[in-house]
């Protein structure tokens, strides 16, 4: 073969090298297509509308692996805890950081909690009406699991516990009405440092 043959096969295969390998790239990448990245998700959790809690939720992942979430609670408390006939309700602020380990809102996660909460209450006995307020901080680590589908749908579970740190104010100071607004509190169970979440939402 003469050099010359030899040099116009080399340059039709690096004709057919540069031609052929950014198509072949191409068709690649769409056979393959990446996954879009979903970075936020809201969420509400629909059970706890079963015992007067309202909640939801917005995350956002400043990185594929950390996020950061926002919580706003709101309690409806019956008035059937004690013999005072107290009216009263609860609001909460949660922030949440999470690690996701799969680097995606659809992932394992665990993380830390801190979380703002205010119960207030009115009510009367023996014919004296009062009113209190119990502040509550907790700070906690929960753990969890978000499922996100193609179409965006997502369900979270998480579970968390921490320590928390509350105060008792009554607007009178005497043994009947602090007995009763114990024995609200001790009667309503989700007074604790407990973090639960089973929610439903969209994540884009």
């Amino acid at each position: 073969m003469s050099s010359s043959t030899k040099n116009q096969l080399l340059k039709f295969a690096f004709f057919l090298l540069f031609a052929l390998g950014p198509n072949t790239t191409q068709a690649q990448e769409h056979e393959e297509p990446k996954k879009p990245f979903k970075r936020h998700a809201i969420n509400f959790c629909p059970a706890g509308m079963a015992f007067g809690i309202f909640s939801a939720n917005y995350e956002y992942l400043i990185t594929p692996k950390n996020g950061i979430v926002v919580r706003l609670d709101y309690e409806a408390i019956p008035k059937t805890y004690t013999a005072a006939t107290i009216e009263s309700n609860g609001k909460a602020f949660i922030l949440n950081y999470r690690r996701h380990f799969s680097g995606e809102m659809n992932s394992f996660y665990a993380g830390a909690y801190t979380r703002y909460r205010l119960y207030k209450g009115e009510g009367e006995i023996n014919a004296q009406k009062f009113d209190f307020k119990i502040p509550e901080v907790t700070i906690g680590l929960n753990i969890g699991k978000r499922w996100v589908w193609k179409n965006g749908f997502n369900l979270n579970l998480a579970f968390g516990y921490g320590i928390s740190f509350k105060d008792k104010k009554t607007s009178l100071n005497n043994m009947a009405i602090n007995t009763a607004v114990d024995s609200w509190e001790d009667s309503y169970d989700f007074i604790n440092p407990f973090l639960g979440e089973f929610s439903i939402g969209y994540s884009f």
